[in-house]
């Protein structure tokens, strides 16, 4: 089970190709297995909860199977959770690939586990073996961050920025696209600040580029900072890089900015977005902000609305400011109340429904090319993406097969019109199908 972001998932899908290789299989169900395992999330408070709440599902129908713990939450809280979760088995932090499976084989770790923040858990081949998001795969070309945002407890949890070398990233990506992928998205906690023997990360951008295929690249989590000419010019010459810039904010305001140690501000995004959009016509932009971060006022708050209508993001999300451990943020004064952050979240969630909704309905009537995750088995509906969303963050679009001699498959590149819209989803008819069936309608999930 794995909980938390994609680089957790990608930590979970190197420990699963490394105890494949030592004769493991997956089972399908939790009943189905000898020994269970759960990759953790630690970042907030509410991701503590949920995986805490896992671990206790899986321990009160164990028996005897061996339940196992490694990642973020055990890599901050090892001691106290081992005290408090006597039915786990055995506990390791971040990047323990290797140890646990040395003492699933019996060969020598330790059943108290270690943290291994200095150590890779890549390095297990991927040849022939599609991960468990297929159509897409996530690589995580860096560990760590060397940025020290106030709020965030990553660089206490998985330690300073170490990239990961260009030919072992191009390695998992060559092996991914034999395998069948039709999508890699480069993850890291800043992967801007890529650079590993001087290839940065349009470099490292470029050479995937010339792998063999038909696929898509897409790139997350960029700081602003990093977004330069330079990486825009790559997303905009190679015709493989989906034009879609995520670059998580967090704010606008100017002294929250500073408190939260972030550097830039609202018109220095603006400036970036604006030069992106006009590189790339029909640039996809999303983002993430903060809100309810200490101190701030009702005055901040509502500037962060206006420059959201502003900005007209493709797609954005807030979360609630969490008070975590360990962080400078966590003693700053004017901490507030949960329900003014949960009033602020409720309002930027409507307001950006809103913008998304409108955006959905400018693509009615419109051909686009979608990439299927979910077949519906020649008769019912496929569920799609655009270049323009990214899994599990954004909408998706509901395709309609109609009657075709050949039934969809995950995998498959198709062109759909976009027939209704909602505040997040999409839904269409294969190009072929039916011309001019448009409307909108409320929210689809």
């Amino acid at each position: 089970m794995s909980l938390g972001c994609p680089k957790n998932l990608v930590d979970s899908e190197h420990l699963t190709r490394r105890l494949r290789l030592s004769g493991f299989r997956s089972a399908g169900e939790p009943e189905e297995a000898d020994t269970l395992i759960v990759n953790t999330c630690g970042f907030i408070e509410a991701a503590k909860k949920e995986s805490i709440g896992e671990i206790l599902e899986l321990a009160r129908g164990k028996g005897k199977k061996r339940l196992l713990v490694f990642g973020c939450l055990s890599e901050r809280y090892k001691e106290e959770l081992m005290a408090e979760l006597p039915e786990v088995d055995a506990m390791w932090g971040v990047n323990a690939g290797e140890e646990i499976a040395r003492y699933l084989t019996g060969n020598g770790a330790s059943a108290k586990g270690t943290s291994a923040k200095g150590t890779s858990a890549k390095g297990a081949s991927v040849e022939n073996a599609l991960p468990s998001t297929f159509p897409y795969a996530y690589l995580k070309i860096s560990e760590g961050c060397r940025r020290r945002c106030s709020f965030c407890s990553i660089p206490l949890i998985r330690g300073p920025l170490r990239n990961f070398s260009p030919d072992e990233i191009l390695k998992e990506a060559e092996d991914y696209i034999r395998a069948g992928v039709k999508e890699l998205i480069l993850v890291s906690q800043d992967t801007a600040g890529y650079n590993a023997g001087g290839v940065t990360l349009p470099g490292l951008l470029r050479e995937i580029c010339r792998i063999p295929g038909d696929f898509w690249v897409r790139v997350h989590y960029l700081h602003p900072s990093g977004v330069g000419k330079g990486l825009l010019e790559t997303m905009a010459r190679e015709p493989k890089i989906v034009k879609y810039l995520d670059m998580p904010l967090q704010h606008s305001e100017p002294r929250i900015l500073r408190l939260m140690s972030r550097s830039g501000g609202r018109g220095d995004f603006e400036r970036i977005i604006v030069r992106a959009r006009k590189m790339m016509p029909g640039l996809a932009v999303r983002t993430t902000f903060i809100v309810g971060f200490p101190g701030e006022s009702g005055e901040e708050f509502e500037g962060v609305l206006d420059f959201v209508e502003q900005a007209a993001f493709d797609h954005a999300g807030a979360f609630m400011y969490s008070r975590e451990d360990g962080t400078r943020a966590a003693g700053l004064p004017g901490q507030l109340p949960e329900a003014v952050k949960k009033r602020r979240w409720d309002r930027f969630m409507r307001a950006q429904a809103a913008i998304s909704f409108e955006k959905n309905k400018a693509l009615l009537g419109r051909e686009m090319t979608a990439l299927v995750d979910e077949a519906g088995g020649g008769s019912g509906t496929a569920v799609g993406r655009l270049a323009s969303q990214a899994p599990d963050v954004d909408g998706v679009v509901f395709i309609e097969e109609g009657e075709r001699e050949n039934a969809l498959k995950p995998g498959d590149f198709v062109r759909v019109l976009i027939t209704e819209a909602y505040d997040y989803d999409l839904k269409g008819v294969l190009a072929a199908a039916g011309r001019g069936r448009t409307k909108t309608k409320g929210p689809a999930r």
